[in-house]
């Protein structure tokens, strides 16, 4: 049974029958919850069972008076979708008063009979007996009027009547009416709470050994790494990791040995701060002294003992400054004689006391008498006789140096000493209080005493609580305030955890501690502290019972803030309209389907977890409009009275299909359903009180499709429209069963037989680890086009050329206003096949009349369509998530000679519509004028006027709207402009009439191209839209109108259609997207960014082949490989002019090799070189030497330094390299 819940403002719950047993908590409770179920209030419990409501309906009451529940109500105050601001509705004018004067009503209720035929002087008259307590609209009215003592809801009156009249019998009574009022406050409370409730999970209970059975005093959190450390009241340290395994433990013992003769008490520890700034514990015990452990390394030691105080120390709280941390800090303490004692460390991060280093191991001893020798580091201050008892708790606030404590007094329960404006605030609680928390932020004050109840205070309003929380059963012994949520946990004797809400003040979650030592009626035994919050990233909330500890995992630390307004939590598969009760009903994937008011955009109805975990794929409502059917993606299918929730009927599934669609025919009393088992399946539909329907695979006409039914359509009074994902179009007559006429076969079957042969190294990969089932593909609402990737294998070209000829059939629509009408030869169907319209006629040989294409974009598909009701009007949604209206009044309404009409109609209205793809467009007739309803994968459904494309609203906005008044639309902003904090802002028009060029869908958050892979700042970027899986191509400002023939063409391979589903894409998913492999969708989503590099570069470069990234080696990257120009190796010429040195060595042009070059000798002057002057290149004309002249001893001493210095030819080199061309 689906959780269901229901708006204060518009409240519509039909009636449930007495023999009718409704169980609508069946899935309230979470595995691993303890929930507190309360029992029925007195005065409701009268009111149910003197009327038999109680046998009959399985109802939670909450345990508050009835008009309490009532009042509450108007306090709630609804998330996101609900306007706070309008006024009270019937509902909550109902006091318990109005509900007991409305019963006598009813029972008193006695109409006279229904006259059938006047009587004669002969005969007389013919009478129907009515059933007494059964009020027709009138009665109805009348009465209320007279209960409420006004006239101001008899508009509303008619429309609740003929909800809560789900039957249709025109007649209302006493139970229906009552139980649609405790429907309405139960639910309300629920669906309201559930949202909010921290705790999700079973809590971990451990069993602390080291205790020896003795309670825990204190839980306090080290950090640095995070551990959690137990202190028992005996001195027993045990120490914890964050997932709560045991780590290591100590004992607090003294050295010391006792040689009198006297009795020594054993100390008792009574409470414990951990000191973050310089990494210590301090624990206090009943010796009168103060021990501080060192945390900061991996043992911990004792390193201060602080001893011979004047009093107990009792409780602790400690204040240090987080941007300096070794300024001074405070550790306050609270005494068993009503002092404060206030220590404040002047250096703790260096040092907290004055004591020389010594070579003995053990503590440091410092007497508390001679703490004046301390000074340096260490100061004391004493506020006396704040209390006139023992101090049980104390906390500083820094903000203006506020000490706040508490006691077991009833004359001082609570002290607040503001020592900078030396003002004390005193509390008075008959029982004094136990604990208490305050949070500066919120500017609350949260008490609780052995009374067993909680207050909240204005700290500065000591005469009277600002609330009084009651519902514990015995004394409150802990409470903490969770400022991001603005919830108080509080913790009590009987080891329950309540979670209370700050602005409600209600009862939110009630999770009973099972500890083992609690389990036998006993009242269980508690430490001075049991319960301690731990903050994030660990948000966990740690409770002490005995020498067992308990952690509560928070499974929502904040309250989520988002700027983006959002119908559903995910991507939908459609919206319907309910022109009878003037609703809305949106199905998304995570099986939830809601009913909005269209004249408000209010949420009304929620069924939550419809059909368990399983994805809504198809939804429509009854010719009567009275019932809601459902089918999901495991092809269960199920019936509604979809206005409280109540699972009418289950029918039973085919197979583990996806259903795509339900076609409900009343006056035949069946209901059809198609999807994946590509079957026509039957279901009976005359028996309203059997819940489970059996499938009926009777069909006459048989199984014709051979491939997935992907949509249906019914035209009255028999013609029946399905369409399949291989292309076959077949209309049937229902009344026969049989074909009437069948537009067109579908394409070849060996295709998947291939597709399946080629992929099946992939699936025995993956086979193993999910069950085999026929949803392995995405859900066919979800999908963006039907045409073959970029960078396909080439083997899949042929094959695909070869087998696919059509493109899967993703809508048809019946124009029923054109098959009404006498003239036979008009189209009457429209079909949607990868993005081309196409208009039929269903009579003669020929069937197809005209096509056109649809999106501005290529490789786009139209998802969804609807038509107003003269059918002069054409509306299609789009995957790239834009909106056009055709103008098609006289388009295809007669055959041309020259063939087919190829033209597009003319565009009335265009514009964007969403963020990505749409998955439905419907038109709703209201009496202030006509408009669209669209949804979309981006988790929204909004509301448009028709031929305008103004904006109305989103549904699930805060801020409601009212057709009767156009100020309160959001027109002339668009979904883009009313956040300015979004993104980017769009610049694109609400609404264009041009068939041109549209905008396309830019400012999308996800920019998967960074700066440093732009090959060429010239580049155009191309435009993105908000799915990180898809590219939009750029706009061709060219129309082309193509034929079929020519989109088949060998040449244009990417138009091909292919059988598989593109990839289901969702916009900013709360709800984690279901990873396509193994490998998770981060890595999905960065492969994806690198394939479309590669892309770039392909276009850029051409085929990236080894040779091209290979030919220096390892001495450059593939970029630097790719942006050299053309390289060829050069040969030496035959001709190659020779030196006469090199002809001596015996070298000539045609001998002469690469080898022999590089291995040459070019120098001068070397070991090596021979003999003669003569060097390789031109010969050089000897000089004449002069002896003895300074010229010649020049021109010696340079020749010498010349053969010592080798030299290197100056004629071209040639080593073996590549050289430009």
């Amino acid at each position: 049974m689906a959780s269901v819940t229901l708006d204060r403002r518009f409240s519509v719950l039909p009636p449930i029958k007495k023999e009718e047993s409704m169980d609508v908590n069946s899935n309230m409770m979470n595995n691993g919850e303890n929930y507190h179920r309360t029992e029925n209030s007195e005065s409701v419990r009268k009111l149910s069972q003197e009327n038999g409501i109680s046998r009959s309906v399985n109802l939670d009451i909450p345990e508050q008076p009835f008009s309490s529940i009532l009042k509450k109500t108007r306090q709630f105050q609804e998330f996101d979708s609900f306007d706070k601001e309008e006024n009270l509705r019937l509902e909550e004018e109902i006091k318990l008063h109005h509900l007991e004067k409305l019963m006598n009503r009813f029972h008193k209720h006695k109409p006279e009979a229904i006259l059938l035929q006047a009587g004669t002087g002969f005969f007389p008259a013919k009478t129907l007996p009515r059933t007494p307590g059964c009020m027709n609209l009138a009665e109805f009215k009348q009465t209320i009027s007279d209960v409420l003592v006004t006239d101001e809801y008899d508009d509303y009156l008619e429309k609740l009547f003929m909800k809560l009249d789900s039957s249709g019998s025109g007649y209302v009574d006493w139970n229906e009416f009552c139980t649609y009022l405790l429907l309405l406050y139960r639910e309300n409370d629920y669906m309201r709470t559930k949202r909010e409730i921290p705790f999700l999970v079973e809590p971990k209970i451990r069993h602390i050994v080291q205790n020896r059975q003795e309670q825990t005093t204190k839980i306090v959190a080290v950090d640095g790494p995070t551990r959690y450390v137990t202190i028992s009241r005996e001195g027993a340290i045990s120490v914890w990791y964050p997932s709560m395994q045991y780590d290591k433990y100590y004992i607090i013992s003294d050295d010391e040995v006792d040689t009198s003769q006297k009795r020594r008490f054993k100390m008792w520890v009574t409470d414990a701060i951990y000191m973050p700034n310089c990494h210590k514990i301090a624990i206090a015990s009943t010796s009168r002294d103060i021990r501080f452990f060192d945390t900061s390394t991996a043992q911990y030691f004792e390193e201060w003992h602080l001893f011979a105080l004047p009093d107990v120390p009792y409780c602790f709280d400690y204040y240090y400054d987080k941007r300096n941390p070794n300024s001074e800090s405070l550790l306050i303490f609270g005494n068993d004689t009503g002092d404060i004692n206030i220590l404040r460390f002047y250096k703790p991060v260096t040092q907290l006391f004055n004591v020389p280093f010594k070579n003995e191991g053990g503590a440091h001893k410092i007497f508390m008498q001679n703490l004046h020798e301390h000074s340096k580091y260490i100061g004391h201050t004493v506020l006396p006789a704040v209390h006139p008892e023992l101090i049980r708790q104390v906390q500083f606030v820094p903000d203006n140096d506020m000490i706040i404590s508490s006691c077991a007094s009833p004359v001082k329960s609570i002290v607040i000493s503001v020592t900078s404006l030396k003002k004390v605030y005193v509390f008075k609680i008959d029982k004094g209080v136990e604990c208490f928390d305050f949070s500066k932020k919120l500017n609350i004050l949260v008490t609780g005493s052995l009374d067993h109840n909680i207050r909240l205070w204005n700290p500065y309003v000591t005469f009277k609580p600002m609330a009084v929380l009651e519902g514990h059963g015995t004394g409150v012994i802990g409470v903490k305030i969770h400022e991001g949520l603005m919830q108080v946990f509080s913790y009590s004797k009987e080891a329950v955890v309540k979670v209370w809400d700050i602005k409600e003040h209600a009862l939110l979650q009630t999770v009973i501690l099972k500890f083992p030592s609690s389990i036998h009626g006993r009242m269980p035994e508690h430490g001075q502290f049991p319960i301690h919050l731990q903050p994030s990233p660990q948000s966990s909330l740690l409770v002490t019972c005995n020498d067992y500890i308990g952690l509560l995992k928070l499974g929502r630390t904040s309250i989520p803030h988002s700027d983006t307004v959002n119908t559903h939590d995910t991507q939908l598969c459609c919206a319907i309209y309910n022109p009878m009760f003037k609703q809305v009903a949106t199905g998304c994937d995570s099986s939830v389907i809601a009913l909005w008011d269209i004249e408000t955009g209010n949420k009304s109805v929620v069924l939550s977890n419809a059909h368990m975990e399983e994805e809504i794929t198809c939804m429509t409502f009854d010719s009567s409009y009275r019932r809601l059917l459902s089918g999901a993606r495991n092809g269960t299918i199920k019936v509604w009275n979809f206005q409280n929730g109540h699972n009418l009927h289950k029918l039973e599934a085919v197979a583990e299909a996806e259903v795509t669609g339900i076609m409900p025919l009343l006056d035949k009393k069946i209901i059809l359903a198609v999807g994946w088992s590509r079957q026509i399946t039957l279901y009976e539909d005359s028996d309203p009180d059997s819940m489970y329907v059996h499938a009926q695979q009777t069909w006459k006409g048989g199984q014709l499709h051979k491939d997935d039914i992907l949509t249906i359509d019914f035209c009255p009074p028999n013609l029946l429209c399905t369409a399949s994902f291989d292309g076959e179009i077949i209309i049937w007559d229902v009344e026969t069963e049989k074909v009437f006429n069948r537009l067109r076969k579908g394409a070849a079957s060996n295709l998947k037989k291939k597709i399946e042969d080629m992929s099946s190294v992939t699936e025995k990969s993956t086979e193993s680890d999910r069950p085999k089932s026929m949803n392995s593909r995405p859900n066919s609402r979800h999908q963006k086009s039907h045409k073959l990737e970029k960078g396909s294998p080439s083997q899949w070209q042929a094959m695909l050329h070869k087998d696919s000829q059509t493109a899967p059939v993703d809508k048809v629509l019946f124009l029923k206003g054109r098959a009404t009408g006498r003239n036979m030869e008009v189209s009457s169907l429209v079909t949607s096949e990868g993005g081309y319209i196409r208009f039929w006629c269903l009579y003669g040989a020929r069937n197809e009349m005209g096509y056109f294409y649809a999106p501005d974009q290529p490789d786009e598909s139209i998802l969804g369509m609807c038509t107003n009701q003269n059918n002069s009007l054409l509306v299609t949604g789009d995957t790239t998530g834009h909106i056009k209206v055709w103008d098609i009044l006289s388009y295809c309404i007669r055959f041309q000679d020259k063939g087919r009409i190829k033209s597009k109609p003319l565009l009335e209205a265009h514009w964007r519509a969403h963020d990505s793809a749409i998955v439905s467009v419907e038109f709703a007739k209201h009496d202030t004028g006509d408009y669209i309803i669209s949804a979309s994968t981006d988790k929204t459904a909004r509301l448009w006027t028709l031929r305008e494309g103004q904006y109305i609203g989103t549904f699930g906005q805060k801020r409601s709207w009212n057709l009767k008044e156009p100020t309160t639309w959001a027109h002339p902003r668009t979904p883009w402009t009313l956040n300015v904090d979004s993104s980017k802002k769009d610049t694109d028009s609400s609404t264009t009439v041009s068939d041109s060029k549209s905008q396309l869908t830019d400012g999308a958050d996800l920019d998967l191209q960074p700066e440093g892979d732009k090959l060429h700042g010239n580049q155009p970027e191309k435009t993105r839209i908000k799915s990180p899986d898809l590219v939009l191509p750029p706009v061709e400002t060219k129309t082309v109108e193509t034929t079929d023939e020519e989109s088949r063409s060998d040449g244009d391979f990417n138009q091909l259609r292919v059988k598989y589903r593109s990839q289901t894409f969702a916009f900013n998913s709360m709800r984690p997207e279901r990873s396509q492999t193994f490998l998770g969708i981060r890595v999905e989503k960065e492969l994806l960014r690198k394939q479309k590099d590669r892309k770039e570069r392909r276009e850029n470069f051409g085929d990236i082949t080894l040779k091209k990234t290979q030919q220096y080696g390892k001495l450059c990257s593939p970029f630097q490989a790719l942006s050299v120009p053309t390289v060829v190796d050069i040969k030496i010429p035959n001709n190659m002019p020779l030196s006469s040195r090199m002809i001596s060595k015996g070298y000539t042009s045609q001998n002469l090799t690469e080898d022999m070059v590089m291995n040459m000798d070019f120098s001068y002057g070397g070991r090596d070189s021979p003999q003669g002057g003569d060097q390789v290149g031109e010969p050089v004309a000897p000089k004449k030497v002069v002896p003895g002249s300074k010229a010649g001893s020049r021109e010696k001493e340079s020749r010498s330094s010349m053969r010592s210095t080798p030299r290197v030819f100056a004629a071209p080199t040639l080593k073996k390299h590549h050289t430009v061309a």
